[in-house]
């Protein structure tokens, strides 16, 4: 494929998407653009801290201040 036939299918992909949304109630066409998990489909929001992210060890290798 050349670059004008990427560029077809990705102005084409473009428009079916619009129109897509297009059929969908106000409602749910804004619940059609939330980021969601593609998993469980819960909402971005929702989703919170990493857990297991060590926020004084990550200041400590970066030479944060605070932290000899």
């Amino acid at each position: 494929m050349k670059g004008r036939d990427f560029l077809w299918c990705l102005a084409n992909d473009l428009l079916d998407r619009e129109e897509r949304l297009e059929r969908l109630c106000p409602a749910c066409r804004t619940r059609a653009l939330e980021e969601r998990c593609p998993v469980c489909g819960g909402d971005r929001e929702t989703w919170g801290d990493n857990p297991s992210f060590d926020r004084a060890r990550f200041e400590a290798l970066r030479g944060g201040e605070g932290h000899d």
